[in-house]
């Protein structure tokens, strides 16, 4: 027979097993490249490259979502971007995870600021706040998109790949 005590540690412990736990990593974005060592861009890093504000309509208004642009992040990976992106580069996609799992591809070439002239963004701001636990610290925002459907969330992980 159990005791009310062992009761109470009982459902602690299932209520804390049942809370969803961000990644220890959630801070972080790590970028993975084929043939080289993965890239761990910190928060810091993340915060300390130039930023880029993007106005999203959002039901019968407008989001403004702020963040650095993801052709900064796939510089700091060494993944070529601008000029360098010629050719074969050519060919690259981002394939975006979220803590979820949930996983969206965005072309290299579409990621690119100096190649494409709608923005992509790993925002960490909404409407001049820090994204709401649920959606951040860290949210892909695709410009342009008719449909919001690219906006991963929680993003912890980018692959940078090469279509055949």
């Amino acid at each position: 027979m159990r005791t009310s005590a062992t009761r109470a540690a009982l459902f602690a412990a299932f209520c804390l097993a049942a809370l969803p736990l961000a990644p220890a990593s959630a801070q972080n974005v790590i970028l993975n490249k084929a043939g080289a060592a993965p890239t761990t861009l910190t928060a810091e890093a993340l915060k300390g490259l130039p930023r880029v504000r993007l106005e999203v309509k959002a039901g019968s208004g407008v989001d403004v979502y702020e963040g650095p642009a993801l052709s900064h992040l796939m510089r700091e990976a060494g993944i070529p971007v601008g000029p360098r992106a010629h050719r074969d580069p050519m060919r690259g996609y981002l394939v975006v995870r979220g803590a979820d799992g949930y996983r969206v591809v965005v072309s290299a070439a579409e990621a690119d600021k100096e190649l494409h002239q709608g923005g992509v963004i790993l925002a960490d701001t909404l409407n001049g706040a820090p994204l709401p636990d649920a959606q951040g610290p860290w949210r892909l925002v695709v410009d342009g998109d008719l449909r919001p459907w690219r906006s991963v969330r929680q993003v912890v992980s980018i692959d940078y790949r090469l279509a055949d």
